[in-house]
């Protein structure tokens, strides 16, 4: 299910000791929940099967081949750019599926890595600041002859990916592991359930064990999901970052990570 030469790859491409990064105790608990995966800032030596590139002045990265069905990927506040190759890896898995994908950077190189302040770092980042961004892509993908374009979002991916649909943003269906929608409210001023019960596609969300209970099977945010054709997997023995940040080192996130993909890629084939 994975890329080939990513995580099921020879010895020789095997993950290597790593440095993680994060940023102060405080900020980061006020963002993601206690005990979250920190920012992952050297990843896999991986270096992709697609290109890098830009859409206007927005950083992507782009694997595959064009047809009818796509994935836009939206990454956590930590962007993909300091974080290659698990995000690559990530891309290159959907478009070995068969999906053309278009790995996104909305914060155009900028990310919370290193940042004292995190939530006051994501509040420069309203919607009206990042949707051009992702509005953009979204036409590149269309202009492509994609017809139906799945969206897959980490943790604040999901937050984005939520209010571009509930805003109107035609995406086929959303995918959105560990996710953060809960910065509608504490970064926006908004309503976190108000958006999510506009959302009108259906989205599959994988929540870790420490993640807000709404997102799980039973709560206020997964019942309003699973009520438009979404669905609800939760990791109980994972923590909040661990498919784009955990360490792949440790067998259980090796597993969870994988069985994540296995079904991301899954509702992907089932929606789009």
């Amino acid at each position: 299910i994975l890329a080939q030469g990513f995580w099921l790859g020879p010895p020789a491409l095997a993950v290597k000791p790593r440095r993680l990064i994060a940023p102060r105790p405080r900020a980061m608990s006020s963002c993601c929940p206690p005990g979250s995966w920190p920012a992952l800032v050297e990843s896999e030596k991986y270096e992709g099967k697609g290109a890098e590139d830009k859409i206007d002045d927005v950083p992507v990265y782009i694997s595959g081949t064009p047809g009818e069905k796509a994935v836009m990927i939206l990454p956590d506040i930590f962007g993909w750019t300091t974080n290659k190759g698990r995000f690559k890896g990530i891309a290159d898995t959907f478009a070995e599926a068969g999906f053309y994908t278009l790995l996104v950077d909305p914060f155009k190189g900028d990310s919370a890595v290193g940042k004292d302040d995190v939530l006051g770092w994501i509040k420069e980042y309203p919607w009206d600041k990042v949707s051009p961004s992702i509005e953009a892509s979204h036409k590149f993908l269309l202009e492509k002859g994609c017809k139906n374009i799945g969206v897959v979002g980490f943790c604040w991916g999901v937050w984005a990916f939520c209010k571009a649909n509930s805003l109107g943003t035609p995406f086929t269906c959303g995918i959105g592991p560990h996710p953060s929608t809960k910065l509608e409210g504490l970064c926006f001023g908004g309503d976190e359930q108000q958006m999510i019960d506009k959302v009108s596609m259906p989205v599959l969300i994988l929540p870790a064990g420490n993640d807000p209970d709404t997102l799980k099977e039973g709560g206020a945010a997964a019942t309003s999901l699973i009520a438009k054709g979404g669905k609800t997997v939760t990791f109980p023995d994972m923590s909040h970052g661990w498919v784009s940040r955990g360490d792949l080192a440790d067998a259980a996130v090796k597993r969870d990570v994988e069985l994540a993909m296995k079904a991301m890629v899954d509702f992907a084939k089932e929606k789009l």
